[in-house]
């Protein structure tokens, strides 16, 4: 007989400290530097492959569709895209992933073949569909694939024999006259279509400068006035007898990409490249002419004579080669360097500390871009640190620029540099500005990097002055930087030295230094104190520094992390476990149950409470590319969705987890699922517990099934079972409803 279930919440109870399941995954790249375009002309659509995903463009309602790692990419690092004659997408990778995608049923497949040879070089350069074969141009060389039958045929991996042999790095493939033709990064070579055994490389004649080729590096074969035509960095070539031919107009040029007779075409009539210097025509008698030129960026590929791809877009020409950029939407660069999550919601991020694009914010709806360029203020576009002051302000440090103030808006309010008073770094104007933190009384914490003299620390008051923390000597007898600061709950201020962008050199002061200026702390002079490994740290490499939801100080080094039980007094209360002691750690978060998320170059590891136990470690193997990169570079938490962020130089991920911080108060709870039915294969979610929260399970007579401590955050979690049932059994079928 059926039973029913309700669940009743007590409050004020003891709660366990746990690890809940996760979420889904979400991955965020820049999609700009064009490498490849397929015009599907059934859908009116292009495709368009860059480093950081594939996305789908149609012009009619200027719609796009992302492909990333969570949309079904095995990596968002993608180089060759085709359509074949049933409207399916094939997708080919640096790593030679294989993928193909069926835009009507939002499915996908996998080839791995090509992937699991473990060649040192394998990328896929180039897909060309014949029919309903699949032609692989890759680093290995030329593979035929049966698409049909999902299956591959022969390798072609060198062709021709002796010193003058050209082996792998297929670049493209044409079919005429009779003739198979194969450009490589060596040359190009060819052989009769009715040859037998093309594997043997004896049956290939091969063709380089010696023949005439202005380059050897070809990158595009394409049939023309039944000519075949070559597209190198030194110009397009033409092949007359059996020789080849420099065509007039395009000497020097360098040639990235050919197309003739391809939709959408307003005259397929002429062979069109496109080079540095624009988009040029050759009509087969008159010298190239070019048609349009000022590119913003440098152009990658083409589709017809309407589309060019470049390196911050696509390229839509009108009939009159009129051009729009089109550009997709996501972030404005793939380095996240350093994430912070406002009171909002909104994610920021630095870019870096050279070559860098500014700093950037993402709403969940919104990329906006920060640069000297949108304001001149900025000063430089090598903006690497962002920190949450008061009032949702934010604090945007540079390297060499000073530091950026923005309000809660995200509006910049001022910068402060060595002209208003921040004391520069190397010379009079440089100045590099390290991690903000705002303490008790409102006053914000500012690393500057090595300033002259004895200022330390940078102080902004709550009524806009600065002050300055001075007593050390930061560069007599050696050299003492600070990268961060955190300040714990006695008020004391430590100093992170340490960075991804600070190299190990001679002359460092060694040891982590911290200061407070109100309460006396054992082994301080001045309010300064420092401890190093002898103390029992891991190491003086200081790069990550967090403050727990108990009050311990986590500290994180080149050799893993210490752990400080008292920062009242520190060097008597230096944990003796060291957790992953052999990592350089470069982020902590402490998420809402007490768990500590930690960022290394080998992934983020995720700890208990003490660090004791690793509760997850995420891969990108183990995420299936979900994780952009193992190399996580920064991390961030947005406690009120529970969404955990891992910047990496490869784009940001983001995780849905059950760490959601607590309600202060019970207004309403959701079930998900509601209806729930038992037995059930997934737990009941409950939302909106308060910290301590204890979920108790009874019968519909009042008989106590089933007492859950939660994990300590807004959720907790039932599976279905009662006190009694063995491990993994469940109660007898029944329906519950909130």
């Amino acid at each position: 007989m059926s039973r029913g279930w309700r669940v009743m919440v007590l409050i004020g109870l003891c709660a366990g400290l746990g690890f809940g399941g996760v979420g889904d995954w979400r991955t965020y790249t820049a999609k700009r530097n064009i490498r490849q375009l397929a015009w599907d002309a059934g859908r009116q659509t292009v495709w368009a492959v860059t480093g950081g995903g594939m996305f789908s463009y149609r012009d009619a309602d200027q719609t796009f569709v992302e492909f990333t790692a969570s949309e079904g990419l095995q990596t968002t690092d993608v180089s060759a895209v085709a359509v074949d004659r049933e409207g399916t997408i094939w997708v080919g990778a640096t790593d030679g992933f294989l993928h193909r995608y069926h835009p009507s049923t939002r499915s996908w497949e996998y080839v791995s073949d090509i992937f699991d040879k473990h060649e040192p070089q394998q990328g896929i350069n180039r897909l060309k569909v014949l029919g309903d074969t699949l032609m692989i141009l890759s680093d290995i060389g030329v593979s035929v694939f049966s698409i049909p039958r999902m299956e591959f045929g022969d390798t072609y991996k060198a062709f021709g024999t002796g010193s003058g042999a050209l082996v792998g790095g297929a670049t493209d493939l044409a079919i005429a006259n009779g003739t198979i033709w194969v450009s490589t990064r060596a040359g190009v070579a060819s052989t009769p279509l009715a040859n037998p055994n093309p594997s043997a490389p004896d049956s290939w004649q091969v063709y380089t400068t010696a023949q005439g080729l202005p380059m050897n590096t070809v990158r595009r074969l394409e049939i023309a006035f039944d000519t075949i035509f070559a597209a190198t960095p030194g110009g397009l070539a033409l092949l007359r007898g059996s020789t080849w031919a420099t065509v007039d107009g395009t000497a020097g040029l360098n040639v990235v990409d050919l197309s003739s007779n391809r939709q959408p075409c307003a005259d397929c009539q002429n062979l069109y490249l496109v080079a540095d210097a624009g988009l040029l025509v050759y009509d087969g008698t008159a010298p190239a002419r070019a048609v349009a030129g000022g590119f913003r960026s440098d152009p990658t590929a083409m589709a017809g004579n309407l589309l060019v791809g470049t390196g911050s877009g696509v390229l839509f020409f009108d009939q009159t080669f009129t051009a729009r950029l089109i550009t997709a939407p996501g972030p404005p660069s793939d380095k996240f360097v350093s994430l912070a999550v406002d009171k909002r919601g909104v994610v920021w991020s630095g870019t870096g500390v050279n070559n860098g694009s500014g700093f950037m914010s993402f709403d969940g709806v919104r990329w906006r871009a920060y640069t000297v360029q949108g304001d001149p203020r900025l000063g430089s576009n090598n903006y690497w640190k962002i920190s949450i002051g008061p009032n949702d302000a934010k604090w945007a440090s540079s390297w060499g620029a000073g530091i950026a103030l923005l309000d809660d808006g995200g509006n910049v309010k001022n910068v402060f540099n060595s002209t208003n008073g921040i004391p520069p770094s190397v010379d009079p104007s440089y100045v590099v500005a390290g991690g903000a933190a705002t303490d008790q009384s409102g006053v914000t914490w500012i690393t500057d990097r090595t300033p002259p003299g004895d200022t330390a620390v940078v102080k902004f008051n709550p009524d806009s002055s600065l002050g300055y923390v001075r007593g050390l000597s930061m560069r007599s007898p050696n050299v003492i930087v600070f990268t961060d600061v955190v300040i714990d709950l006695y008020g004391t201020k430590w100093f992170a030295n340490y960075s991804r962008f600070e190299p190990f050199v001679a002359g460092r002061a060694p040891g982590l230094y911290y200061y407070n200026e109100n309460f006396s702390i054992p082994g301080t002079t001045n309010g300064w104190g420092r401890l190093q490994p002898s103390d029992g740290l891991t190491s003086d490499k200081a790069y990550a520094l967090a403050v727990d939801n108990d009050g311990n100080l986590w500290i994180g080094t080149d050799q893993g992390i210490s752990i400080i039980f008292d920062p009242s007094d520190p060097k008597n209360h230096i944990a003796s476990y060291h957790p992953i002691s052999d990592q350089l750690v470069q982020g902590i978060v402490v998420d809402p149950l007490n768990n500590k998320w930690v960022a290394t170059r080998t992934g983020v590891f995720v700890f208990t409470p003490d660090g004791t136990s690793i509760l997850a470690h995420y891969t990108v193997a183990g995420t299936g590319g979900k994780l952009l990169d193992d190399d996580v570079a920064s991390i961030s938490m947005n406690a009120a969705t529970g969404t955990m962020y891992f910047g990496t130089e490869k784009g940001l991920s983001s995780l849905g987890t059950p760490a959601l911080a607590p309600k202060a108060e019970f207004d309403k709870l959701s079930f998900s699922p509601n209806p729930y039915y038992l037995p059930a294969s997934r737990s009941l979610v409950v939302d909106g517990l308060v910290q301590g929260s204890l979920l108790k399970i009874l019968s519909i007579d009042g008989r106590l099934m089933r007492e859950i401590t939660t994990p300590g955050g807004r959720v907790g979690f039932w599976d279905g079972t009662d006190a009694t049932s063995e491990a993994g059994s469940k109660l007898p079928p029944a329906k519950w409803r909130s």
